[in-house]
């Protein structure tokens, strides 16, 4: 069962002011671009509030009004981050589905390589994303993301195999999900090369998985 956010957590946590016009859109687009921009340059240093509001070309007040903290800035772009990958993933349910095992090995390489290029670019914010999962009271705001991610990737190999099970499906999703995003973290605390070396190893044991329920040449 998911557990909530206890009401302290959450207090401390949420944006205090949700943007209802574009003006203040783009006041908070402009805080969270300048963070993520700070946290690609100081990598694993947390950026202050006050580099975060210069960077933004705002005072620490306006910054103030949409975010109690630094760390509900960096809950944001978490979230954010976490939100890409539906659409990713989505992409590959939109086309045709693939007729052999090449063609799905195409597929699966063309999802790779977007979902890796997520991870490559927003490295400095995976200590935010492990904080997540290792929090009792964070943990439901992955969980939302989780469920959506292990749903796409069911309904994607059904796009590729109608015939196949619900109950297949998802737990097929799941092990891609919690595969494929493990490892990738592994990765990332190596070196680049190391990264890739552990990508195609994924992306082999993905196809080793899911292939025998396809029904593909």
């Amino acid at each position: 069962m998911k557990r909530s956010l206890d009401r302290k957590t959450r207090i401390a946590l949420e944006p205090r002011k949700q943007p209802r016009q574009q003006r203040s859109s783009k006041v908070v687009d402009r805080i969270l671009d300048a963070a993520l921009i700070l946290t690609r340059e100081q990598g694993t240093k947390t950026p202050t509030t006050l580099a975060i509001a210069q960077r933004a070309g705002l005072s620490v007040g306006s910054v103030y009004q949409y975010f109690p903290n630094k760390e509900a800035i960096l809950l944001d772009l978490a979230r954010r981050w976490l939100s890409s990958f539906p659409e990713v993933i989505a992409k590959r349910i939109k086309v045709a589905p693939p007729t052999n095992r090449e063609e799905f090995r195409q597929e699966v390489r063309k999802l790779f390589i977007d979902t890796s290029r997520l991870y490559l670019e927003n490295a400095s914010l995976m200590p935010v994303i492990e904080a997540i999962s290792g929090n009792a009271d964070l943990r439901p705001i992955q969980n939302e993301y989780d469920d959506q991610i292990i749903a796409l990737y069911a309904t994607w190999l059904q796009h590729v195999n109608p015939a196949l099970e619900d109950k297949i499906a998802g737990r097929l999703g799941v092990v891609m999900m919690e595969v494929g995003h493990v490892c990738r973290l592994v990765g990332l605390k190596r070196d680049r090369k190391t990264f890739d070396l552990i990508e195609d190893d994924v992306e082999t044991m993905w196809l080793a998985l899911v292939s025998p329920y396809l029904d593909l040449d």
